[in-house]
């Protein structure tokens, strides 16, 4: 994951241990597609292949997401259809949703891909009876990077189509209902600038409510990433630390709930999930000391080591993650 002739190894096994802990079990009910393959491309052009997944919102997900969206939900909203992009190093890119909105002529069709942070990589205007300036690329680009913090306001961050603010609204609304939505079940809520302006402590107090496994494995997703990063392009090491410190506590917390196999080793999966913690810590106080160093690789094959072993005896199915 963070050197060359070590990224390859590496990167499968903390990668795997999130994807088949987290993606995996979230994509139960999912299956490799190439439909609709075009518009998907369209998206995400480097996508390996896009993995599709079923969702049914329950009532308490609907109230939530209308709630934050201050607007009803279509009734198709109620089973959306993620399309998840995988690159050809079989890690996930981001995903797509297909969604529609009520325009002042009639219902807009069109898509918006979402990358792994959470931002905004393109938003697509399909069908529609309005005019074709709300499809054009001057107009879907300011879309773009924006995230679950932008307002997506037509007057105020998005400049409508002259003539046009009513359709201009609809098809701002695509944008944030997919974000709404796609936070609400699968990504990590992001603090707003002005909160990360304020000096942050060391580690967070507590962690966020959650409800399941699950859940808390995805919170450590963007961590994983952060670390990634920084490993790859030799930047953000103060980011890095954080992030390790993140998943040292989000890795204790693991041993909260119940495993999914070999449930009776309770004991063992508690101290496992404690020695990875302890482990995770020294290595953020070793790459906040020293960076990337031999130290800092030898620290990362002891974890890949207790991943294997701890993915494999506790998970809900064996895998080769070395062949992944």
């Amino acid at each position: 994951m963070l050197f060359q002739h070590y990224r390859s190894k590496s990167s499968s096994i903390m990668f795997a241990l999130v994807f088949f802990m987290v993606i995996s079990p979230i994509f139960s009910d999912a299956h490799e597609t190439e439909w609709p393959g075009e518009k998907l491309a369209a998206i995400f052009p480097k996508a390996k292949k896009f993995v599709q997944r079923n969702v049914v919102l329950t009532k308490e997900k609907i109230a939530s997401i209308e709630k934050e969206l201050g607007s009803k939900l279509r009734q198709e909203d109620h089973k959306p259809i993620f399309y998840i992009a995988i690159s050809e190093l079989k890690k996930p890119m981001g995903l797509v949703l297909f969604v529609d909105v009520k325009g002042p002529r009639g219902t807009i069709d069109g898509a918006v891909g979402l990358n792994m942070k959470g931002k905004v990589v393109k938003v697509a205007v399909y069908e529609h009876k309005e005019s074709e300036a709300i499809a054009s690329e001057k107009f879907l680009k300011q879309f773009t990077d924006k995230g679950i913090d932008d307002e997506f306001k037509v007057g105020g961050d998005i400049e409508a189509v002259k003539g046009q603010e009513e359709a201009s609204k609809a098809v701002a609304l695509l944008p944030k209902k997919t974000l709404v939505m796609s936070y609400a079940l699968f990504l990590k809520r992001k603090p707003k600038t002005d909160v990360e302006k304020k000096p942050q402590p060391e580690e967070p107090e507590e962690l966020p409510e959650v409800e399941d496994l699950k859940e808390l494995m995805i919170l450590m997703v963007d961590e994983y990433f952060v670390i990634y990063d920084y490993f790859d392009t030799e930047e953000g090491k103060a980011e890095a630390v954080e992030a390790a410190k993140k998943l040292a506590i989000y890795t204790k917390a693991i041993s909260q709930f119940e495993p999914p196999k070999n449930a009776d080793q309770k004991e063992e999966y508690v101290e496992m999930q404690d020695k990875f913690s302890k482990m995770l810590k020294e290595f953020a106080e070793a790459i906040d000391k020293n960076g990337i160093s031999d130290d800092t690789r030898k620290q990362w094959e002891e974890i890949d080591a207790l991943i294997k072993q701890a993915h494999i005896r506790f998970s809900e199915e064996e895998i080769d993650l070395e062949s992944y």
